[in-house]
C-alpha cells in the first residue's frame, strides 16, 4: 500500500492529479474493502466487445443465425447478446477490427476510477462515443481501446 500512496503523491506533485482526485484515491485505499484491490479498483467482467463491421445487417444476421443470439437494434449499431455480455456491431471502414473492449468494474464511480488511473499513469480519453455515466476509454500500450464501465451495464441504451 505504501507504493500506491507514493505513486498517488508523485502524480499529484507532477500536476497530473487534482487535490480532489488525490483525496479520493487515499480514501479508497483507507476503506480497505475486500472488493477494492490495493490499486483502488479492479476489473471484474468483460462487459462487451465492439466490432467494426462492413455490413451491419449481414453481420447481425450471421450472429442471429449462427448462435441464436437476441438482438437489440439501436440507432447506428446493433447489440448481440450472449447472456448478460454482448457484442456491439458498428458499421465502420475499415471493417474486421475490434473497436473496443469494455471492462466492467464493480461499484463503478467515474471520478474515483479516473483518479486511480491517473495515479497509475494512465490518462482516460473522451472518444465522444460514451454517454455520460457509462464510463470512458483508455488505450493500452499496443493501441487497443478499452472502455471502463460499470459491471452492471447491460446495454440496450
Amino acid at each position: 500500500m505504501e507504493n500506491v500512496i507514493s505513486r498517488l503523491l508523485e502524480t499529484y506533485e507532477k500536476g497530473k492529479l487534482s487535490r480532489r482526485e488525490l483525496v479520493q484515491g487515499l480514501v479508497l485505499l483507507a476503506a480497505g474493502s475486500g472488493t477494492v484491490s490495493a490499486a483502488g479498483f479492479q476489473g471484474s467482467t468483460i462487459n462487451h466487445v465492439s466490432l467494426d463491421v462492413g455490413d451491419l445487417e449481414r453481420s447481425t444476421d450471421f450472429y442471429q443465425r449462427t448462435f441464436g443470439c437476441p438482438v437489440h437494434k439501436r440507432q447506428g449499431n446493433n447489440q448481440i447478446f450472449f447472456g448478460t455480455s454482448f457484442f456491439v456491431l458498428r458499421p465502420a471502414k475499415p471493417s474486421g477490427r475490434v473497436g473496443h473492449v469494455a471492462i466492467g468494474v464493480e461499484n463503478f464511480n467515474q471520478e474515483s476510477v479516473t483518479a486511480d488511473l491517473k495515479a497509475r499513469g494512465v490518462t482516460p480519453i473522451d472518444s465522444g462515443q460514451v454517454a455520460s455515466g457509462e464510463g470512458f476509454h483508455v488505450v493500452d500500450p499496443d493501441g487497443f481501446t478499452l472502455q471502463i464501465t460499470s459491471a452492471t451495464n447491460r446495454g440496450r441504451g
